[in-house]
């Protein structure tokens, strides 16, 4: 679980331009901080569950750079993401960043992770929609389909809530229709003077992992933060903060 919400929180900060129709699910993107634009968000997640771990994630310009700082152990593990898709990860020792393939996002503890990190705007597209309730609020629930094999999931069902638009509950389907995860979301934190994500609990194979997110802060942030070539190894000038 080192490897963990890291690859998790990366994937899927990444949004493109939405349509109007889409309105609904980019506000609950952007109180998930999942559609961030060239306005950076940084903040704390704090994993609990079968193993601990902490670590801090930037958004910024359609790309996503994490870094582990607990367990001791796993300290200094660096991750980035792009829109795109594509994943890197380094951690000390190693002479540069290594590539995350998909079916390592898909797999063990960082497929929980990845959830954390999966944008349902970007590389999905909304095929329905009907009236639904979660948590006795009325939502509706969103029918969302990868558009390419590249995604993580086939198929994501989203409870997003109509009085302030925040995604509540989400599951995740594979390509045969079947039930992989679910999760379910909290909003306690405020950024932008809105709701912000403060909770996710994930499960998946009859456990549950917990998310708590903290320290929100929204700013602008070095560019070369988020460049492969900064995020580690001899000619890496550091990720720069």
């Amino acid at each position: 679980m080192k490897r963990v919400f890291l690859s998790c929180f990366l994937i899927s900060l990444l949004i493109a331009p939405l349509r109007a129709d889409e309105a609904a699910l980019a506000a609950a993107e952007q109180a998930r901080g999942i559609s961030t634009g060239n306005t950076g968000v940084q903040w704390t997640v704090s994993v609990s569950g079968e193993k601990n771990a902490k670590f801090v994630a930037t958004s910024q310009g359609g790309k996503v750079f994490a870094e582990v700082i607990e367990p001791a152990d796993a300290q200094g593990r660096r991750y980035l993401a792009e829109a795109k898709g594509n994943m890197w990860f380094w951690k000390p020792g190693i002479s540069r960043p290594v590539s995350v393939s998909k079916r390592q996002r898909l797999s063990g503890d960082a497929a929980i992770g990845d959830i954390a990190s999966t944008s349902f705007v970007d590389g999905y597209k909304l095929v329905g929609q009907e009236a639904g309730e979660v948590n006795g609020e009325a939502a509706t629930v969103y029918s969302l389909k990868a558009n390419s094999l590249g995604d993580t999931y086939a198929m994501i069902k989203y409870w997003v809530t109509n009085d302030k638009n925040l995604g509540k509950k989400a599951e995740f389907y594979a390509k045969s229709g079947t039930l992989i995860r679910s999760s379910v979301m909290e909003y306690n934190n405020t950024a932008n003077g809105r709701p912000f994500l403060s909770k996710m609990m994930i499960t998946d194979s009859g456990r549950t992992i917990t998310l708590q997110f903290s320290n929100i802060q929204i700013g602008s942030y070095p560019a070369k933060m988020f460049e492969r070539d900064n995020l580690g190894g001899p000619k890496s000038s550091g990720p720069g903060r």
